[in-house]
């Protein structure tokens, strides 16, 4: 179970404050007083080592579990540490809605949420009923199941007894990046899988519409994304009452965006179409945009994300996860233009929790985690427009048309 650091932390330093106040009043002697504040002191040394901090004392993890008052409090405290690592590690997760359950059944159903829409009411006039969109009768609700997730480390007897809660705290950290890339990787999985797909240049052969416009360097198409397909999925969402707020992708890709190389007559952006570098035709060699010189050289710049809404057709923010789906053997990718208010729902059934044993054999503890959850898309996939199988070249402006009259 998570507990609160913070009043964790306040709650320790009343009570030793309190013991303190009695052993002035009962006249303890100095090793009393010693003896009895030693538990607080090794509270307080363990909080602060998993969280990084300085601290003023030092126990070995074998002092603190040979503690009788402090070996029960210390796997909640090491549960705490866990889930705030997963919880600062995730990217794509914080984005749905947490709905803690604890049904004892396999299956939670949760109700499509769609929009609502408001009405102009006349003096003295009716309201208007609305009831929230259910977009198909067939599929009015989402079935979510849970599932079990976890890990298993072992360590050895030496290694525990002769170290110290720094080192444990990165062990944990790592444990609880784990369980948070997972997660990430399975909420990727759902946006790809029941996203609302705008384009999929998998499906060209099929269905020419379903390609993206993006042109290589011999002005036919490739397979990457224009500045006019980013548009189109960021209208997808405003078609369906949605505000486009995010685009996730993988941070391989982002180099296909964020790089302006100089080819022919301007940049390419790099797989969002061309942007001119040399917009007023000034003279090539001559100090020019972003510290670049007006002239036909292999010249780049790299946009961050933070700078890329700027320079992108719409204002949205760029989030970059390694847990996307990147072909590296095909060079595609999938990305996303989202809503994050209405994306999906994560049920929690059990928080990350760990257990630990000990094998006497062969003096080896083994720490397991575990967690039980379920991710479902709400509302058809309306809030995610994908793109799948975009590849990850540049692309290159599209060659002005030259009519010439007889």
């Amino acid at each position: 179970m998570k507990i609160e650091m913070k009043e964790f932390v306040n709650s320790l330093k009343e009570q030793r404050a309190e013991v303190t106040k009695a052993g002035q009043e009962a006249g303890w002697s100095p090793e009393k007083m010693q003896e009895s504040l030693r538990k607080y002191d090794i509270l307080e040394d363990v909080v602060a080592r998993m969280n990084k901090q300085p601290s003023n004392k030092s126990f070995s993890i074998k002092e603190t579990i040979m503690t009788t008052d402090v070996v029960d409090l210390v796997p909640r405290i090491i549960e705490t540490r866990m889930i705030e690592a997963e919880d600062t590690q995730s990217v794509i997760s914080p984005f749905f809605t947490k709905i803690q359950s604890d049904k004892t059944n396999g299956t939670v159903v949760v109700p499509i949420i769609g929009e609502l829409q408001a009405h102009e009411v006349s003096e003295a006039g009716a309201y208007n009923d609305e009831a929230v969109e259910i977009n198909t009768l067939q599929y009015n609700s989402i079935e979510i199941r849970p599932k079990k997730i976890g890990l298993k480390v072992t360590l050895s007897e030496e290694v525990i007894m002769d170290s110290y809660w720094d080192i444990m705290e990165a062990n944990l950290s790592r444990i609880g990046g784990a369980m948070a890339r997972y997660k990430d990787e399975w909420c990727a999985r759902e946006f790809s899988e029941h996203g609302h797909v705008v384009f999929d240049n998998s499906l060209g052969a099929q269905n020419p519409d379903a390609m993206t416009s993006g042109l290589g360097e011999d002005s036919l198409p490739n397979g990457t994304l224009s500045v006019e397909d980013f548009m189109s999925m960021c209208l997808a969402l405003m078609a369906n009452d949605k505000t486009p707020t995010d685009v996730i992708m993988h941070p391989l890709c982002w180099l296909v965006f964020a790089r302006n190389a100089m080819v022919g007559q301007g940049l390419t952006f790099g797989a969002m179409g061309a942007m001119n570098v040399n917009p007023f035709g000034t003279t090539q060699g001559t100090p020019g945009f972003a510290g670049l010189s007006n002239n036909m050289g292999p010249q780049k710049f790299i946009l961050n994300e933070s700078q890329a809404m700027f320079n992108l057709p719409m204002p949205v923010n760029i989030i970059l996860s390694p847990r996307v789906k990147f072909d590296k053997q095909n060079k595609t990718f999938d990305m996303y233009a989202i809503d994050r208010n209405n994306i999906g729902a994560i049920v929690q059934r059990e928080d990350l929790s760990i257990e630990k044993w000990t094998n006497p054999e062969t003096d080896v503890r083994i720490i397991k985690a575990k967690e039980r959850y379920g991710v479902g898309i709400m509302d058809n996939g309306k809030g995610i427009a994908v793109a799948k199988n975009i590849s990850a070249m540049p692309s290159f402006p599209r060659p002005t048309a030259v009519r010439i009259q007889e």
